[in-house]
């Protein structure tokens, strides 16, 4: 035993190094004739780190108070004063919990149109799995069976999880979608610029208050929230990553940002403001349909080139390699998750996609549509699933031990990989907004979808946190098997969504109603005045 090698006054991370290197120097060199050294500093904490109170943590403290009150106040006057038959003062009860709890609860569909209602569906399943994957952090690194994991790679149906990150690109073909068919609902002929800036400005209060909130609490108190022999190493990092970079993430920029720890995970939320706001810009400077047919198209063309471009010049994989080195520090040192896979331009192909198929939804609906047109192509459709699977799949020829695909090859498989699964999403939303057919439509178009989708998002930002507290606070290895990965799967999900039940009721909803009608006030004063003052002209 190593501990037969302490000394009374071992107390630095050095000295430890020192005698862990002369503990297995001494067994290795009698079993082996091998001699070993310690690279990296020995991970030693008492079990009861002390962390001291900081100003950031009182501050972080007060705003999360001040929110409680609120909604505490919200709720009350809400009892006292509504259910009195009095109209009440909107302000507050923006914050009532009652009055959040049933628009939460509420499975009907406020949608112009029912035929994008399917959405919900596709939303709440592939952030579902999301959380799924991102929950197999566990078993990738200090576990006491590393074959189950080496044998995992030889398992061509274990690359459902290794290269399933790829679905994230439905998150981008919806966003597109949403985003160009409500700007087309919305639009005038005297669009201004203004409107512009208030789409974006709708969509920054829509993103922030959760994120900022969760964001705080990273930066504050998640140290207290574990200890153990890998909490200090791994969130300590983050921490102070959060409270140096997190200005990037409010501004959306953190994904041009590399090597920070800062919630890695959200590098897509930036991905996606920012193609949000260049498809904004790209649809009001092509007022007519044509026109944006044309153009959107032509950057579809254009960004093909981006990603393999990217592989080809950087000396990249073709997609994101899930290794255990790389998961433990959340890809932010991998040069392919960098500089390929999480920038706002490398995922503009799907989310332009999007764009086109919000138009093409729009332009559908003020259409009858001869369903029994297009009955022989449910085929097709029903194909498009199963086509995605064996897409996934295709990534194992990227793990195939002591082989490297050539470069060429990893740039082409690099432009296609990402778009082609768009494709798949663009086909299938454009399926089932003409009702091709009802197997998977019904499934996706179920009312439970329309109440769960709504803590989507909550449940994107928060996950990691808790899946790092789970990870990071224990202090013994873990076991794989498929049994263990199943329940840690489904208990990460279940937790997600649960903790995300408060930060909808308390924080977004609430901020998101405020910013709604602050805005759509304004609009109405402005509008006022611009009819009393074409009245006047004429």
């Amino acid at each position: 035993m190593c501990k037969d090698y302490l000394k009374p006054n071992t107390t630095s991370s050095k000295d430890f190094n020192l005698v862990i290197e002369q503990c297995l120097n001494t067994s290795f060199w009698e079993q082996y004739k091998l001699k070993t050294r310690i690279k990296e500093d020995t991970m030693c904490h008492t079990k009861d780190q002390y962390y001291p109170i900081e100003p950031i943590d009182i501050v972080v403290a007060v705003i999360l108070l001040c929110i409680l009150i609120l909604n505490l106040s919200g709720s009350v006057y809400h009892i006292l004063i509504v259910k009195k038959n009095y109209s009440g003062n909107k302000w507050l009860l923006y914050f009532s919990i009652q009055r959040n709890w049933s628009k939460l609860i509420e499975t009907t569909d406020n949608r112009k149109n029912e035929r994008l209602k399917g959405l919900n569906g596709m939303k709440v399943i592939t952030t579902t799995l999301i959380v799924l994957l991102h929950s197999q952090i566990p078993f990738a690194f200090f576990v006491d069976n590393e074959q189950f994991l080496e044998r995992g790679y030889s398992n061509i149906f274990y690359h459902l999880l290794f290269d399933g990150t790829v679905i994230v690109q439905t998150f981008f073909v919806i966003s597109g979608c949403l985003a160009s068919y409500n700007l087309q609902l919305k639009s005038k002929e005297n669009t201004i610029w203004k409107r512009i800036c208030k789409r974006i400005l709708l969509r920054w209060l829509r993103l922030t208050p959760i994120y900022a909130i969760t964001l705080a609490i990273t930066a504050s108190w998640l140290r207290f929230a574990g200890s153990g022999p890998m909490w200090h190493k791994f969130i300590g990092p983050e921490i102070a990553d959060c409270r140096r970079d997190g200005w990037q993430n409010m501004l959306y920029i953190n994904n041009y940002f590399d090597n920070t720890r800062c919630m890695a995970h959200t590098w897509y939320v930036a991905a996606d403001m920012q193609l949000f706001v260049l498809g904004t810009f790209t649809l009001v400077l092509t007022r007519s349909n044509q026109r944006r047919q044309v153009v959107l198209w032509s950057m579809f063309v254009l960004s093909l080139f981006i990603v393999p471009l990217h592989t080809y010049f950087q000396n990249l994989y073709a997609h994101v390699i899930i290794a255990p080195e790389l998961v433990i520090e959340f890809f932010v040192k991998d040069s392919t998750f960098n500089h390929s896979y999480k920038r706002g331009h490398t995922n503009m192909p799907c989310y332009i996609l999007g764009l086109i198929a919000g138009l093409i939804v729009f332009k559908l609906q003020k259409k009858q549509i001869n369903i029994e047109k297009y009955k022989k192509y449910k085929y097709m459709f029903w194909a498009i699933c199963p086509m995605m699977v064996i897409l996934i799949l295709c990534c194992g020829f990227l793990y195939m031990d002591g082989v490297t695909p050539h470069l060429e090859v990893r740039a082409a498989f690099s432009g296609i990989y990402r778009p082609l699964f768009g494709f798949f999403i663009f086909f299938f939303i454009l399926g089932m907004v003409i009702k091709l057919e009802n197997v998977y439509r019904p499934i996706l178009e179920w009312r439970f979808w329309t109440s769960i989708v709504r803590l989507s998002y909550a449940v994107y930002i928060v996950h990691v946190m808790l899946i790092q507290i789970s990870v990071y606070s224990r202090t013994t290895l873990n076991h794989s098997t498929t049994y263990e990965a199943i329940k840690t799967s489904l208990g990460t999900i279940t937790l997600s969504y649960l903790f995300a039940i408060p930060f909808w009721l308390l924080i977004e909803s609430p901020i998101s109603q405020l910013a709604q009608h602050l805005t759509s006030t304004r609009e109405i004063k402005v509008e006022s005045k611009y009819q009393c003052a074409r009245t006047l002209v004429n």
